[in-house]
């Protein structure tokens, strides 16, 4: 049922996505008299994408704890999520609460003795609240994992598979 579900979801934020890319290109053309109207579909398109966004996020933090993860790919996925959530402390390009987001995140998987599967997994487990706060601070979630949690934006698409 999750994993249908999971699906479902995936394929209504592929559209809503495909539908504000096509906003944002419109924006870059238009005369700017039509600017504001485009703007209030944006800001529409991005509303209608949150919760979406956060069911994704806890059905594949839900379901992850079903499945095993094989080794070495955690150990990369959380080894990039150091890096970057500690290069992102000294960031002056996001709010007080994304970077305190993002040291959530650090905190869980720098925890020692901890198998890197399972920080992977309470990384995860953290995700929706994380869009919730994007969506406040109007920050793209997509983009911000994708520039800077990459290969964890690879990994986790990839376990979305998996379920």
């Amino acid at each position: 049922m999750s994993s249908e579900r999971l699906r479902q979801v995936e394929r209504n934020l592929t559209r809503l996505r495909q539908q504000l890319a096509g906003k944002e290109d419109t924006l870059t053309t238009i005369a700017p008299e039509e600017r504001v109207r485009i703007k209030q579909q944006i800001a529409d398109l991005k509303a209608e994408m949150q919760p979406f966004e956060e069911e994704y996020w806890k059905i594949l933090g839900d379901e992850s704890a079903t499945i095993t993860i094989s080794e070495p790919a955690p150990e990369i996925v959380v080894a990039e999520i150091v890096e970057q959530a500690g290069q992102l402390q000294t960031s002056q390009q996001y709010s007080d609460e994304v970077l305190e987001w993002s040291q959530k995140i650090y905190a869980e998987v720098s925890k020692p003795g901890t198998p890197a599967a399972a920080k992977l997994k309470a990384a995860l487990s953290l995700m929706p609240p994380f869009v919730n706060l994007s969506y406040e601070a109007e920050l793209d979630t997509e983009n911000f994992l994708r520039t800077h949690f990459p290969t964890f934006t690879k990994w986790s698409k990839v376990l979305a598979k998996k379920l």
